[in-house]
């Protein structure tokens, strides 16, 4: 059992589980993982015009380091002779668990004299690393990602060096201030735990004025990495933060994707997060809370949650930074529970159930990609490796503007794609079609597929195996992307 086994063997085969999470789970969680990040730096390389990008680009909204990052990798895998953009984001996604796996692996250890029950510690780190969640969030090239990974790096320097550098001017510091302040330009919202961890030195750490300096020192670096690379990406000097804020907040644009009441969140995170392991933990997670209200981490969750609560627009995803101190306190409340409350037989074998559960659906999460659209992406770059002279048309029944949806940093500058439409009214170019040409089929498997005149299809490739294509109840096939790929006989 996970229980049983040593703390260096659980590290290995949690990296082993987020290498192989890197390597299969391409795409994105969240569009704005790849249209926010990789577009943007497919566009710095000159691959796309501004034109192709989404509407934050013009508003100059987002931060511009992430992209620069993602436009530096590009550079350098291909000065290493990797052409294969799937390769590159993979490089970038195992980069990202690396970096993850080492803060949370060093905050664990920093955290473990905070728990009193050693069995608590050893959940913790399970938690964190077998959670089924865990391995696909910490490879993830994301903002919310990025951020955290530094926010909790910087903070843990800081923690350190608050501890062990009495009244000192020192590197350490500047490195935790560097490091916060690039949380921010990762991700804006982090600034809400920034501010909770603001107000816990004032009344709790009190750094001396040397440390204060020292840390405003950081974060001033990080801001002017932060403005340069802004600059880099928009071409102007702009401040990018006040333009997130008035276009989602004052401009009210982020409630165009959805508005939820202030308790959505505490209704849907257990829903999300798979019950009824998810309920228990969260249940833990405030309990520990409540027991440790003048821990760091605890004035760095309350008011990022509560933020984020108060915010119209809600999303899961957004509440994915705090996960580590999320099991840090789950341990807490689960110790609290068992010093007072006795472990029944009946929840023994429910735990063991939920346990059973989640690495069913751990197994699941790491093996599939990401987003589906990726894997025909990714099918469509290495037939044309092999079939260099295809032609791919995407079959629809009308013009529609990026359908099924224009990834352009995945598709192959030498790959030749057309349009060919079902509906009468749009004429096709018959003539040019070719033996080996593939027909992309961007309607669900409800419409009729016909071979052009002269030709035969023969079926290349399917995300959906055809034992799950052979079953549409509920009819889930016209409300997914069900596509067909198939090449002219």
């Amino acid at each position: 059992m996970l229980s049983n086994i040593s703390d260096r063997s659980l590290l290995i085969l949690g990296a082993v589980l987020c290498f192989i999470a890197a390597w299969c789970t391409i795409g994105y969680h969240h569009p704005d993982e790849h249209f926010q990040i990789w577009e943007f730096a497919n566009y710095k390389l000159g691959q796309i015009p501004a034109s192709a990008l989404p509407w934050e680009f013009p508003a100059q909204m987002r931060p511009g380091l992430q992209p620069f990052l993602a436009y530096c990798s590009v550079l350098f895998t291909r000065a290493a002779g990797i052409e294969n953009p799937f390769v590159q984001v993979f490089l970038m996604r195992a980069l990202c668990g690396v970096a993850a796996l080492f803060v949370y692996w060093k905050w664990l250890a920093w955290l473990e004299r905070d728990l009193k029950n050693p069995e608590a510690a050893r959940w913790m780190r399970i938690g964190l690393l077998f959670f089924w969640l865990m391995p696909y969030l910490n490879v993830r090239f994301s903002s919310e990602n990025t951020s955290a990974i530094c926010f909790f790096g910087g903070l843990l320097l800081l923690l350190q060096a608050l501890e062990n550098q009495k009244n000192r001017f020192s590197w350490q510091i500047i490195m935790a201030g560097l490091l916060l302040g690039l949380s921010f330009f990762f991700r804006y919202q982090i600034a809400f735990a920034g501010i909770g961890l603001g107000a816990w030195l004032l009344f709790k750490g009190r750094p001396t004025i040397p440390q204060w300096a020292a840390l405003a020192t950081g974060v001033l670096l990080a801001f002017v990495i932060g403005f340069i690379t802004d600059y880099w990406l928009y071409n102007a000097w702009v401040f990018a933060p006040y333009n997130y804020f008035f276009s989602n907040i004052m401009e009210g644009k982020a409630a165009n994707f959805g508005v939820s009441p202030f308790w959505w969140y505490f209704t849907e995170m257990p829903i999300a997060l798979l019950p009824p392991l998810s309920l228990v933990l969260l249940c833990f997670c405030a309990l520990g809370i409540w027991q440790k209200p003048w821990h760091v981490l605890s004035w760095c969750v309350v008011p990022f949650v509560l933020a984020h609560s108060l915010v119209a627009h809600k999303e899961v995803r957004f509440l994915f930074p705090m996960v580590m101190p999320f099991f840090f306190f789950a341990a807490a409340g689960w110790e609290v529970f068992k010093g007072k409350f006795w472990v029944k037989p009946w929840m023994t074998k429910a735990f063991g159930f939920c346990l059973g559960l989640n690495i069913i659906v751990l197994i699941f999460r790491i093996l599939i990609p990401a987003k589906e659209i990726a894997a025909y992406s990714k099918f469509l770059w290495e037939w044309q490796l092999e079939h260099p002279s295809a032609a791919v048309y995407f079959v629809k029944n009308m013009p529609q503007k990026n359908y099924p949806l224009q990834m352009s940093f995945y598709e192959h500058p030498a790959q030749k794609q057309f349009c060919w439409y079902t509906h009468p009214a749009y004429k096709n170019d018959t003539t040019a079609l070719r033996t080996g040409d593939l027909m992309f089929y961007t309607e669900t498997l409800s419409s009729e597929t016909k071979a052009p005149p002269g030709f035969s299809l023969k079926r290349e490739y399917d995300y959906y195996p055809a034992w799950i294509l052979s079953n549409n109840t509920n009819n889930w096939q016209s409300r997914s992307r069900v596509w067909t790929v198939y090449s002219l006989q």
